[in-house]
């Protein structure tokens, strides 16, 4: 039986393969193109708000100390006993030990720029962060706490942000209205534009859409406000409106 040349064989083995590779690539493209793209190339996107009002339950107070004095040590003791004071004063209101936090504690030089870099006395300051609930029910202990911190040796406020303790609920009812509404409005724009709807496609939600948190009249969100021993403030929370922006594609026909 005669052999083949060498070079022959290599090349139709080159071929053979060249060829299973090409209906090999071509079926793929073949399967992609039946069961890869499902999403229909009509679509339409609707976008619509859901927007539930709520009486916020929570409030987050910052409270402050901040001393004075001759030396570090002096009044780094003098925070430390007045703090300790505070809160020991509103951990006696029925605030949970977990719900008391320190966010702050500085201690540092004072000088006299008029003589140059010449320290003259040290000041300390430190803050603590306290979360009050149930506050849609009653701003009682609010009130107390925040006049009694003043008669327990705290000088400043940061701010009293009212909140909720549990706002996801609250977001996913907002979420349900708004995609809610975007199905009636894409039902009203399919009928006024002779189409028919069709599956909803994705889903998705704006995060421009998030309400910011609210602080309390008088405290500001941002530079402290010196307090002075006063009557209880009177906090109302009223009411917020907890937004969500969702955004829902439609297939047409």
């Amino acid at each position: 039986m005669q052999t083949l040349p060498k070079w022959l064989v290599v090349g139709l083995g080159g071929l053979l393969i060249a060829f299973v590779a090409l209906s090999v690539a071509d079926k793929a493209k073949q399967i992609s193109d039946d069961y890869g793209n499902k999403n229909p190339q009509n679509t339409m996107t609707v976008s619509a708000e859901g927007k539930v009002k709520a009486v916020p339950d929570m409030a987050t107070v910052t409270l402050g100390v901040v001393s004075q004095g001759s030396s570090a040590a002096d009044v780094q003791s003098q925070n430390s006993q007045k703090i300790n004071k505070i809160v020991e004063f509103i951990k006696q209101q029925g605030v949970n030990k977990d719900d008391v936090s320190t966010s702050q504690f500085n201690v540092y030089p004072r000088y006299d720029y008029a003589k140059g870099t010449e320290i003259t006395g040290y000041e300390a300051r430190q803050t603590i962060t306290v979360k009050v609930k149930g506050v849609d029910e009653s701003t009682d202990s609010l009130g107390k706490i925040l006049s009694g911190a003043a008669s327990n040796g705290a000088n400043e406020v940061n701010g009293v942000n009212l909140s909720f303790e549990d706002a996801d609920n609250l977001r996913q009812e907002a979420r349900q209205l708004a995609i809610e509404k975007a199905k009636l409005k894409a039902e009203e724009l399919a009928k006024t534009a002779g189409i028919r709807l069709g599956k909803v496609i994705s889903v998705s939600e704006d995060p421009a859409g998030y309400n910011m948190p609210y602080y309390a009249d008088g405290f500001g969100g941002g530079a402290g406000v010196m307090m002075e021993k006063a009557a209880s403030p009177n906090i109302e929370p009223g009411s917020q409106d907890v937004v969500a922006q969702m955004n829902v594609v439609f297939e047409v026909k």
